[in-house]
């Protein structure tokens, strides 16, 4: 488990990602394409298909919104797309390789694996339950699902949301020879009480509620308590909760398929570390993420529910209150419920989440009064310090008041 650092640590979050390194295979090829689209009539949600049939926009502002996807491509990624919403409008921008065997351009509508921006999502269903009484955020986990953790009778609720609950994080063990260890058994199906037994298989970090570092477990174990408080599968709880409600039509969690479900990149990481060829590693299962990190989307649908949630039209305002009530976590910035906080001179407070899977990189932020939303996908799991970087000082601009959308 790593944290992705923006610019210079003011924006921190945790990612869903493996450790280490090691073998590899496809050798990357120069990142050129780049586009830069922009929509200015009417609300962003207005225009589902924006990506495809874009409205002209200020050329001088459209140009300095491309550059800064262009220079996380320079830092060494393959590609990188986004989307930037604000009260002009919308810009839709893509840079470098979507695919590098046969040198495609990134597709700025294409869909991508968001990791564990699925946090955020489940972290909501979970409120929701709470504002309907089936759950309480100081409720044991031991009331729900006894038995399942050594010391679920002083983990609640609200330790697994706010990552101090103190369980180990799995994805730190999973794979013996890290990303190598991945790559060979990417096609592996785990079950969700496989992952926890993996957790209680290593001593916790600390007693509950006694410290913050963030481990993918509290969410695996949130995925159960949804399952149990609702006799519903966390599938549709969060597709009947969210993603049907707001109109997420290109959202989904995957169970069993391997295949993201229409046009994408393809995903790539360095099995030997830093400057190594890559590996095309975009079919997968992510049954070893599932409520941790397995949902699908695309940048129009994220910054979509982001905007809705940080607009109150999910959660009452007092869950709202709690889920962006924010500590600071082991190693990375401050984090609430399912939520990081972003505190910056430069655009103010955003609240959202990062995502590192294997082969792709999220992050997405929207600002605390609501005026403007960034997502941006990059198709490789970055891990070099240029390219966190990099895709720290794009997010800090883009979502700075004064680069307009429009």
């Amino acid at each position: 488990m790593r944290f992705v650092a923006l610019a210079t640590g003011a924006l921190a979050s945790a990612v869903l990602a493996v450790p280490l390194a090691a073998p590899a295979v496809a050798a990357p090829a120069s990142p050129a394409a780049s586009s830069a689209e922009v929509q200015r009539s009417g609300s962003p949600d207005q225009h589902r298909d924006h990506s495809r049939h874009p409205a002209p926009g200020d050329g001088r502002n459209n140009a300095r919104l491309q550059k800064v996807l262009d220079g996380i491509v320079a830092a060494g990624v393959p590609g990188v797309i986004a989307e930037v919403r604000d009260n002009d409008g919308v810009w839709v921008g893509r840079s470098g390789k979507g695919n590098l065997e046969r040198k495609e351009p990134a597709r700025a509508d294409g869909l991508f694996r968001a990791g564990s921006v699925t946090k955020s999502f489940v972290a909501t269903t979970v409120l929701q339950l709470v504002d309907e009484g089936a759950l309480r955020l100081d409720d044991p986990v031991e009331r729900h699902l006894p038995g399942l953790l050594p010391g679920g009778n002083k983990t609640t609720v609200r330790h697994l949301l706010s990552h101090r609950s103190g369980l180990f994080n799995y994805t730190d063990s999973l794979w013996s020879d890290g990303l190598k260890g991945f790559a060979e058994t990417r096609f592996k199906r785990y079950t969700p009480h496989q992952l926890v037994d993996e957790t209680n298989a290593h001593k916790p970090l600390f007693a509950p509620g006694t410290a913050g570092s963030y481990s993918n477990a509290n969410y695996v174990v949130l995925g159960l308590l949804i399952e149990k408080a609702t006799g519903h599968s966390a599938k549709a709880e969060i597709t009947d909760r969210i993603v049907k409600p707001l109109h997420l039509r290109r959202t989904s969690f995957p169970e069993l398929s391997t295949r993201i479900p229409g046009p994408h990149a393809h995903a790539y990481v360095r099995l030997q570390g830093p400057g190594s060829p890559y590996t095309d590693v975009t079919e997968s299962s992510m049954s070893w993420a599932w409520t941790a990190g397995a949902i699908i989307s695309d940048t129009h649908d994220l910054n979509t529910f982001y905007k809705a949630l940080i607009d109150g039209k999910l959660l009452p305002a007092k869950l709202m209150k709690e889920m962006k009530t924010a500590r600071p976590l082991k190693g990375g910035g401050p984090y609430g419920l399912g939520l990081a906080k972003v505190v910056d001179p430069a655009f103010g407070t955003a609240y959202g989440h990062t995502g590192g899977t294997p082969g792709f990189t999220t992050h997405s932020f929207t600002l605390a009064d609501g005026s403007r939303q960034v997502t941006l996908s990059i198709n490789s799991m970055a891990d070099a310090d240029k390219e966190h970087i990099a895709a720290g000082m794009a997010v800090k601009s883009l979502l700075a008041k004064g680069t307009g959308a429009g």
